[in-house]
């Protein structure tokens, strides 16, 4: 470590650039620590000066260091010495971090230290110690320095304007890109140029100048802009937040708290039908969407192979540097066999995996259902394989290519090659576990479990159990694709009467361009709407169900009451779409994609009974399983958030009613159908029995008119859970 800082700071001349920036991060810690302290009035701590009781900011201490600093370098030129220059840098660096330290103030001309706009201060004091780090480094501002000696060693007139185009056009990158409001990318871009082409050619920030200009007349882009936004940014803004409060302190809270005001003799009217209820934590609620959008995100499959063969291209320089530092000695002519066996060998299980995952697609998209293919596009298992196989092949490669164009006398990447063969031997692991998620895929059994055991998944994270079985719980779940508390809704429709009164104004929000890829409904952050609902003072209806295709401009929300202050961005925030109701996505959805196997399984083509028997035996422990959480579901408490919640009804229908209709003829069929009726009605309560009970009728109704011979009739009106396991079921 000494080496390395005497060959990169001392004798670059960079040290009083060194003490520099260590006086201002130290001289910022200080201050920040002294004025925490004074602002906890802690009594043994020295408070703020104020001689004449005139308030004197650190500010002006500050300023005075820099002014000290700078003429000292002036005057002093003719005696400089290093011991010198490193005590004045050091001087300016204190008054730097004094007066940036202040910044926010200086910027409004009030005093905002404690205030929202006083975080501008530990924003610049980043930046500062950001730019300074890029400096002590050796890194320029466009290669400058580089530039303008080129220009002085060039004689030509062209080379010349090269050199200076090539400063002109990252400057207008740069300042491309902190027009489209990404600073942190244009300010680091300037030492790394490469940053400013990323930022110029992406989307800008949806409040930035850039945007305001050019986004315009162009709503989807804007919508993208927004979308992106709150995915990325907004995470990272909130962790910013978080860090910037553990180093300088709570922003916009007040020193003393606010006096409580009486209370008011009249009561304050609010919005017709709106329920005055408890809102929800709004951390809490923070985490349990993020947690909810994790898991609905549809993951680009291309993303996580190009992170690995990228890995790959910078783990391959990196350990071809090592081996030279190493100097192992092996057969250069072994290495080159050895490195392309692994070559080739990665090559053909590339294509074996999109052989085989091509294969999958086709037959679960042909002979089981459409909804499987997005299950098997999200599967971790298929992009880890296909990326690591490009991931090792295009390792390989480069190892190969260093070893071919060394020269004898060189090191040989003896130590490449063996991470080369341990990443074939990883490799070769993983090909075993695609080839099992595939079987997954052809084996209808293993299928029918994994869709299973994600709509029971879905069950469990949806619909929490009440602590008894017919007492009103504390919660119930409002949208199929989210745990929400106490909403309410209607039975399959939605609940758009916020109240008896007609005088309530309602207003819809309906739904434009969307950033996601897809337009159905995936989940809804009811949460998060009632706190919306509880600060604007009005009722809202969300009148599309998890599931559901929204096209463009249909209603989505409906606001009761005074939309003055309702934010429409804001309130479509809360709405998740995506392109696919995956099992993942709601119990429904599960119910779907086992039915439709079930169909494809009684098609002409297929005719397979026994895959409706096992289809038949999921469906009727994922309704069993939602029979006591819908158990109470008509008694439900009075919200503010109000929408479409499917019943007990809606269920029994979804898993049930298309295969009772095609079992016409499939004797197995209707004695699972029987079966799983019966075992319903055992196991629910009188008012879940009804529509049971009503489909039980509807089932013997059609058995008569299937069989005329009275055996026939006798033998397809028995229950039986393996579909013909006895002569009259048991």
């Amino acid at each position: 470590m000494t080496g390395w800082f005497d060959e990169r700071i001392v004798e670059t001349g960079r040290l009083p650039l060194f003490f520099l920036l260590l006086a201002f991060v130290l001289t910022f810690l200080f201050i920040r620590f002294s004025v925490r302290m004074i602002r906890a009035e802690v009594s043994w701590w020295p408070g703020n000066v104020t001689p004449g009781g005139v308030h004197v900011h650190h500010a002006f201490f500050g300023m005075m260091a820099m002014l000290l600093a700078g003429f000292g370098f002036v005057a002093v030129d003719p005696l400089r010495t290093p011991v010198i220059d490193c005590v004045l840098a050091a001087l300016f660096g204190i008054g730097a971090a004094l007066v940036l330290d202040e910044f926010a103030l200086i910027l409004h001309l009030r005093d905002v230290y404690w205030a929202e706009e006083g975080r501008t201060s530990i924003d610049a004091v980043f930046v500062a110690i950001a730019i300074g780090l890029l400096f002590l480094l050796g890194l320029q501002p466009f290669g400058a320095f580089e530039v303008v000696g080129d220009i002085r060693n060039e004689n030509g007139l062209v080379a010349r304007l090269v050199a200076a185009g090539f400063v002109v056009l990252n400057v207008l990158l740069a300042v491309v890109t902190l027009l489209k409001g990404k600073v942190w990318t244009g300010l680091v871009g300037m030492f790394v140029p490469v940053l400013l082409w990323f930022g110029a050619a992406r989307l800008a920030r949806p409040r930035s100048p850039w945007a305001r200009w050019r986004y315009k007349n162009r709503p989807r882009k804007l919508a993208r802009a927004i979308g992106r936004e709150q995915r990325y940014r907004e995470p990272l803004m909130r962790w910013k937040i978080v860090v910037q409060e553990a180093v300088a302190g709570r922003f916009g809270v007040p020193d003393t708290p606010a006096p409580i005001p009486a209370p008011a003799q009249v009561p304050v009217p609010t919005a017709v039908g709106v329920v005055t209820e408890k809102v929800p934590s709004a951390l809490a609620t923070t985490i349990r969407w993020r947690r909810t959008r994790r898991a609905l995100r549809t993951v680009p499959i291309w993303r996580l192979p190009v992170v690995l063969v990228t890995l790959a291209i910078v783990a391959a320089w990196t350990t071809v540097g090592f081996d030279e530092l190493l100097e192992l000695e092996v057969d250069p002519g072994t290495l080159a066999t050895l490195l392309s066996v692994i070559a080739g060998s990665m090559a053909t299980l590339t294509g074996l995996v999109f052989t085989a995952v091509t294969l999958a697609m086709q037959f679960g998209a042909s002979s089981i259902s459409v909804r499987v293919i997005p299950m098997l596009q999200q599967e971790p298992v298929m992009r880890w394989s296909t990326g690591f196989f490009l991931a090792t092949f295009v390792y390989s490669v480069i190892i190969a290519i260093d070893l071919s164009v060394g020269g004898p006398d060189e090191p040989t990447p003896g130590l490449s090659t063996a991470i080369a063969f341990m990443l074939t031997t990883v490799s070769a692991y993983l090909f075993i576990a695609l080839v099992g998620k595939v079987g997954t895929i052809l084996n209808t059994a293993r299928l029918l479990q994994w869709i299973a055991d994600d709509g029971r998944s879905a069950i469990v994270r949806q619909l929490p159990m009440p602590t008894t079985r017919h007492e009103t719980p504390t919660g119930t779940t409002g949208f199929d694709g989210d745990l929400v508390p106490d909403i309410a809704t209607g039975q399959g429709e939605p609940s758009v009467d916020q109240g008896s009164t007609t005088d309530a104004s309602h207003t819809q929000i309906r739904l434009g361009e969307v950033t996601a890829r897809g337009r159905v409904l995936l989940a809804v952050n009811a949460d998060r709407l009632r706190r919306y609902a509880a600060s604007w003072n009005v009722g809202i209806n969300v009148l599309v169900a998890v599931g559901d295709h929204v096209p463009h401009d249909l209603p989505v929300v409906e606001i009761v009451g005074d939309p003055a202050r309702v934010e429409k961005r804001r309130v479509l925030a809360c709405l998740l779409f995506g392109d696919t109701h995956q099992p993942s996505v709601s119990p429904a959805a599960a119910l779907q994609a086992i039915s439709d196997i079930a169909l494809k399984a009684m098609s002409a083509g297929s005719n397979d009974p026994s895959v409706v028997v096992q289809a038949l035996d999921h469906t009727e422990d994922l309704l069993l399983l939602l029979a006591p959480r819908l158990c109470d579901e008509h008694a439900v408490p009075d919200t503010s958030v109000r929408g479409i919640r499917r019943s007990w009804a809606d269920y029994v229908a979804i898993g049930t009613d298309e295969i009772r209709r095609h079992s016409t003829g499939q004797v197995q069929v209707q004695r699972r159908l029987r079966a799983l009726f019966e075992a319903l009605l055992a196991g629910c309560g009188p008012v879940q029995c009804i529509p049971v009970a009503e489909r039980l009728a509807v089932l013997d109704a059609q058995v008569a008119r299937d069989w005329s011979d009275d055996l026939d009739r006798r033998l397809a009106a028995a229950a039986d859970r393996q579909g013909y396991g006895s002569e009259f079921g048991r």
